[in-house]
């Protein structure tokens, strides 16, 4: 028996080396990498101790680029949190037609970053997009610096409020009807059940959703690296673009992962003020609440019964289609773009197309910027399109395996391992992405592996595996132990079992990460467009930014064949949601929170 549960934990070692391999060198390494270079010089490797840190709070521009992040935080969290609330709210009632609207709903959540900000750069373009249609004679608002941080966050809301309607929606499910029940016959309104049910049971959800969505959002770089670049005049700059710029722009590394360096601390210490103020205001409610006055249930005012049947038939359909509504529309003005057939200008602009006509997909689906290479600068964007096809199906069969095994063994091993293991994923699954760049370019150089798709699919794999990990540890404890017991007396090994018996009772969880880690990495930017430098390697979300960014682009392809080239990638990622929709809110209402 004794040599039995040594070979049994012999086996479950070598399930986790895979995971462990990667962890250390594609996360942990880098972590440690990242925190040295920021003592050093420059990109010369020279010690300099406390240097760029002094250099960082003499600036008197480090103060602003704190603020910003802390913008760039928290106003992306509130206003994404209010209307995930009122779209899960409103998906959460037996609605007709719920899952066509949840579609809808989520699809702004699946478009990758380029796509996404330039379909509202057309949009916003103050020549060619809705301000002109409407007759609006104003400047571009990306360049006005009193109202570019609304129109950022506003962009941050659309794209990100998917992520709470999932995680809200789980939360929902959670609780108990006969509460709701109890309150209806008691005459409780809409605003009464909300307040007094509702919050309350998904007050934990909440917490943890907008803690996960401070920290992504206060290290996020896509937004406002592509909208603004930190303009104008640096009134957007934050901690994550400013340490791109320095890195790749000033070749300035030393300095570069000083700035993320300071941004981690900063968001930890900004949280743990936070915990340390909630903690504060527990204890101070357990001290003084014996000399409170009892507290009584809320006594509801009674409603029509016709009212509040009505109200509960009506109005989470309405709220539904306006989220729906809300959710494509710009994706409908760019449909109605690429079906005009005006050259442009302020006045040819117009909502509804004035010339309908298929002229500029047969324009765009025929050029040989997408097809073929012989004749312009770059090479065919169908080729870009294929290295994302194989790209995401690598990761994602990379992710699944590793974290499979990974979660299998961390769940049946015993001791400080295992809880040492995921005390440790749980702290990389909390890393932002910018931290890791810098480091992940120079180990990818060293190991020879910088501008390949075998290190973009390495380093973009561990983005996902301590999710994928955590998420099948908590399905593979509660498995029933009987069912693998019987297996083992039969003679079955741990592989055997895993594969044989446990797997197959898994694929929901499987089908759920499958989802997650196809869309997440089919639209991965950050380390596409700093990992991979040559055209024909780049995926296509980084290929078509450098397309799409160029002078001869702009130049040359009028606004309906521009939003043509963003409908392509627009038209696959609803088709993959439409594939995976169930499985992907799964990954996230399962994954997430208790990870």
């Amino acid at each position: 028996m004794r040599s039995s549960r040594n070979y049994n934990a012999f086996v479950y070692g070598l399930f986790l080396t895979p995971l462990l391999a990667l962890l250390v060198i594609f996360l942990a390494y880098p972590i440690v990498l990242s925190v040295s270079t920021s003592f050093q010089a420059g990109n010369s490797g020279n010690w300099i101790g406390t240097g760029n840190y002094d250099r960082f709070f003499a600036d008197p521009a480090s103060g602003q680029l704190v603020f910003n992040s802390f913008v760039r935080g928290i106003g992306g969290v509130v206003p994404s949190y209010l209307l995930g609330l009122v779209a899960a709210l409103a998906l959460n009632r037996a609605v007709r037609g719920r899952a066509a609207l949840r579609l809808f709903i989520l699809i702004p959540f699946v478009i990758s970053a380029p796509v996404g900000l330039g379909m509202w750069k057309l949009l916003l373009d103050p020549y060619f997009g809705v301000p002109a249609a409407l007759g609006l004679d104003i400047e571009n608002v990306f360049s006005n610096a009193d109202i570019v941080w609304f129109v950022l966050l506003g962009i941050n809301a659309w794209a990100s409020f998917q992520f709470y309607t999932m995680l809200l929606l789980a939360g929902l499910s959670s609780v108990p009807e006969e509460r709701y029940e109890a309150a209806r016959v008691d005459g409780a309104g809409l605003w009464q059940r909300f307040r007094h049910i509702t919050l309350p049971g998904i007050t934990a959800v909440t917490v943890a959703a907008c803690g996960l969505h401070f920290i992504n959002s206060f290290q996020e770089f896509n937004l406002v690296y592509i909208l603004t670049g930190g303009g104008p005049l640096g009134a957007t700059q934050t901690l994550a673009t400013d340490s791109y710029v320095k890195a790749f722009s000033n070749y300035d590394n030393g300095y570069a992962t000083t700035l993320t360096t300071v941004s981690i601390v900063v968001m930890v210490a900004a949280i743990v003020v936070i915990l340390a103020f909630g903690w504060i205001l527990s204890r101070l409610r357990l001290m003084v609440g014996p000399y409170l006055p009892e507290i009584r249930m809320p006594r509801f005012r009674p409603s029509a019964p016709g009212s509040l049947a009505r109200q509960g038939r009506v109005m989470p359909a309405v709220t539904a289609i306006v989220m729906a509504v809300v959710s494509m529309a710009p994706i409908l003005f760019v449909l109605s773009r690429s079906l005009d057939g005006s050259p442009g200008g302020s006045e040819a602009v117009s909502i509804i197309p004035r010339e309908w006509t298929l002229s500029n997909f047969v324009t765009v689906l025929t050029s040989p910027a997408l097809w073929d290479s012989s004749g312009v600068a770059v090479p065919p964007l169908a080729f870009n399109f294929m290295n994302s096809i194989v790209v995401t199906f690598c990761v994602t069969a990379i992710v699944l395996f590793v974290s499979m095994f990974g979660g299998y063994a961390l769940s049946r091993l015993t001791g400080w391992v295992s809880k040492f293991v995921v005390a440790l994923l749980v702290f990389f699954q909390l890393v932002p992405v910018i931290v890791l760049v810098f480091p992940l370019y120079e180990i990818l150089s060293s190991m020879g592996l910088l501008g390949t798709q075998i290190g973009q699919v390495l380093a973009t794999s561990v983005l996902f595996i301590s999710m994928g990990t955590l998420f099948f540890r908590v399905f593979f404890d509660n498995v029933p132990r009987e069912i693998e017991e019987s297996a083992s007396l039969d003679g079955a090994g741990p592989v055997r079992i895993l594969l044989q018996i446990v797997r197959p009772l898994a694929k929901p969880v499987i089908g759920a990460m499958a989802a997650y880690t196809l869309i997440n990495s089919w639209n991965e930017y950050l380390l596409a467009t700093t990992l991979i430098s040559d055209s024909t390697t780049r995926t296509f979300p980084a290929a078509l930014q450098q397309f799409m960014s160029s002078y001869n682009f702009t130049a040359t392809t009028t606004p309906g064949q521009q939003a043509v080239y963003l409908l392509i990638p627009i038209i696959a990622a609803i088709i993959l949601l439409a594939l995976t929709q169930r499985q992907l809110a799964a990954a996230y209402e399962g994954g997430a929170v208790k990870g």
